[in-house]
C-alpha cells in the first residue's frame, strides 16, 4: 500500500516553509520570509519589508502585529495552494505556533480546509529538515 503524501506547511511570524512527503522522510519545497512580499512590514521595529519606503513609527500594537500575521498568512496559503493544485499530495498539515495557526485556518479556503488532516500548535519553521519527523511521530493524521 502507498502511503500517503502530506504537504506541510510551517508558519512563523516573519518565514514559513513548504514540505511534502511523509513524517519520516521530508523534502523542501519553498522557503520564504516576509521580506519576499512588499505588503508585509516587520513588526516590532517598524521597518518596513523589502523595497518599500521607510516610514518614522514608535512602537507597534497588538492590533498592527495581528493585521501583519494576517497578511503574511495569506502569502503562506497562496503558495500552500499553489503546490496542493500540482497533485502530488493528498492531505496537509499544519505546522505554527497558536497565533499563526488561527491565522492560517482563517485564511484557508474551504476545499483546501476539507484537506486539513494535522495540525500541530508549535513553531518548527527553523528547525532543520531532517530533524522534523522526531516532532511528527505522535501526530494523528501525519
Amino acid at each position: 500500500m502507498k502511503v500517503p503524501q502530506t504537504l506541510f506547511l510551517l508558519a512563523a511570524d516573519r518565514d514559513f516553509r513548504l514540505l511534502r512527503g511523509t513524517a519520516g522522510s521530508l523534502d523542501e519545497l519553498e522557503h520564504r520570509t516576509a521580506d519576499d512580499f512588499e505588503d508585509v512590514y516587520d513588526r516590532g521595529t517598524g521597518s518596513p519589508g523589502r523595497n518599500r519606503a521607510a516610514t518614522v513609527t514608535f512602537g507597534t500594537t497588538e492590533l498592527d502585529d495581528r493585521e501583519e500575521r494576517r497578511r503574511f498568512a495569506r502569502h503562506a496559503v497562496a503558495a500552500l495552494e499553489a503546490q496542493w493544485s500540482a497533485g502530488k499530495a493528498q492531505r496537509i498539515a499544519l505546522v505554527a505556533g497558536p497565533k499563526m495557526l488561527g491565522e492560517l485556518r482563517g485564511a484557508l479556503p474551504k476545499a483546501l480546509a476539507a484537506h486539513v488532516s494535522a495540525e500541530l500548535g508549535k513553531d518548527l519553521v527553523k528547525v532543520a529538515v531532517h530533524d522534523l519527523p522526531s516532532h511528527f511521530a505522535d501526530v494523528p493524521g501525519v
